[in-house]
């Protein structure tokens, strides 16, 4: 008997699971296009802040990697903030920050644009950042 509810017992707590990580991303969506913190010297270019921690594996060996590439190409001005959770937790909690790595983009007036949870490739973020205002060389 216990058997047969076995499978039953694990698509019910996959399904509670999942239902957890929607509202999760549902309540970090609500951040879009609220003024959460002024980047510092950020002036009207878009920014983007970085989330990360010592123990995110992903964090160092791909998304990191991705931020330093896009950084190369991008105006002197624009900034790429990265922010340790265990140093700044406080900023974490604001942005609703609940998975490594996370880069949320920032228009020029600071306003949110876009919530990225987990790896997100240069490409994405630079087409993000175009979205959010970044002056495109012709």
């Amino acid at each position: 008997m216990i058997l047969l509810l076995a499978p039953l017992i694990a698509i019910a707590v996959i399904a509670g699971a999942a239902l957890l990580l929607r509202v999760q991303r549902g309540e970090q969506r609500e951040l879009v296009g609220s003024v959460v913190e002024t980047v510092a010297g950020s002036g009207e270019l878009p920014s983007i802040l970085y989330f990360t921690g010592e123990a995110c594996t992903i964090c160092h060996t791909a998304q990191r990697p991705a931020l330093h590439a896009l950084a190369a190409g991008l105006d002197s001005g624009m900034e790429i903030r990265e922010i340790d959770i265990a140093v700044e937790p406080d900023l974490a909690r604001r942005y609703r920050v609940m998975s490594l790595p996370t880069t949320i983009v920032l228009d020029g007036s600071g306003q949110v644009t876009d919530i990225n949870v987990g790896f997100t490739t240069g490409e994405v973020l630079r087409r993000q950042l175009v979205d959010a205002g970044m002056p495109v060389a012709a």
